[in-house]
This record gives structure tokens, sequence and C-alpha cells, in this order.
């Protein structure tokens, strides 16, 4: 079985800058959350700088940025019993990261090694591809040499569940260690039961 992680809000938490950021702009969240979203997917997929992102925002806003904050604010929490978690099912399955970051979040996260508890690494900023579009996934299965339906996928926004289970890929909406491993317990079981009985 292949198990893809999202990482923030899953694996890390305290991650968010943009409530921070909109404090330090003296505007409401809402409002950075507004004019911040039409470049996101941008910077995400690694077609945008920090720099840039905020120079853009500033333009589309009038709201200034005094620093790059998707770098100087970013100060996520590991989840350790989370990582112990991910490190006991990667003794007997592949276990990688399916996550959308920023450049300067997925250099802060590697330099620390947040992501160590992982086979292996895929990125929207590298990728150039961003969750919830189908082709995020279908990037991962064809690297992996994955069926969809030997994959399940770990991730606390629901819209990325319902995109992945349009593949075909078992999804489970994370809300908490302890409901995660009652799944992934059942997921076991019907895994063990198909196998014995030959069905599908």
């Amino acid at each position: 079985m292949l198990y893809i992680f999202d990482m923030g809000g899953v694996l890390v938490h305290s991650f968010d800058v943009m409530p921070q950021a909109a404090s330090l702009m003296g505007m409401q969240e809402h409002e950075l959350r507004s004019h911040a979203a039409p470049d996101l997917e941008a910077l995400m997929a690694g077609r945008l700088s920090g720099p840039e992102f905020w120079s853009r925002f500033e333009k589309r806003s009038g709201f200034k940025a005094a620093d790059d904050y998707w770098s100087s604010l970013f100060a996520p929490e590991l989840d350790i019993g989370m990582e112990d978690f991910i490190r006991k099912l990667g003794e007997s399955d592949r276990v990688v990261c399916g996550s959308n970051t920023v450049d300067s979040h997925y250099d802060y996260l590697k330099a620390k090694g947040m992501y160590d508890c992982f086979e292996a690494v895929y990125v929207s900023n590298i990728m150039g591809l961003c969750k919830p579009d189908l082709e995020f996934w279908r990037f991962i299965l064809k690297a992996e040499q994955a069926d969809p339906g030997d994959v399940v996928f770990i991730d606390d926004m629901l819209e990325n569940i319902v995109a992945a289970r349009r593949l075909g890929i078992q999804a489970l909406h994370y809300t908490g260690i302890e409901n995660l491993r009652s799944e992934l317990a059942l997921i076991a079981r019907h895994e063990t039961e198909r196998v014995t009985t030959g069905g599908s």
C-alpha cells in the first residue's frame, strides 16, 4: 500500500502566516485572503517568488508588506505523535508526502528535517501542480508506479479529499490522529479480507 500524507494541518501545525501578516499590515484577515487569492496558486506552483507575490499584492490592495511574510513569519510546529505514527507505518508500507507549499516553506521544513519521516516528497512548488488539480495525484501515481486502488491519501482539506476520490484513491479527511488510526485499521482489515478471499 502507498500512503500519501499532506503536510500542513496533518504533520505540522501553526503554519498559517496570514493572520499575523494581516495584523502587521493593519488589515482584516479576510481582506488579506481576498487580495492574495489571485496569486496563491502561482506562488504554490513555484511560478512566483515570495517577494514577487507581495509586490503584486501591494499593487492590488494598496497595502505594503514590510517583509516577505511567507518566510519571516513561518514557524510551524511538528506533531511528534504523528511523526512517530508515520515512521511506524513506513516500516511495512511506502509512505510519501504530497503537499501544497511555497519555496520558503519547503526550504525551511527540509532544513529542519521535518520531511525525514517520508520516503519521498512531492510538493507543489517543485511539481508545478497544486491540489486539488487531479494532475497533482496523477503525477505522484506515475512517479510511484501505483494503482489508485492501492493508495491511501490523508489531508485536512475536504476539497482535496473529494478530488482524490475522483481518481479512485482511498482518501481520508484528517481530523485527528485517533480517528486516522481507526480509519486505517478498517482499510487494513478490508485489504486483508480481500487478499484472503481473492475478492476485490
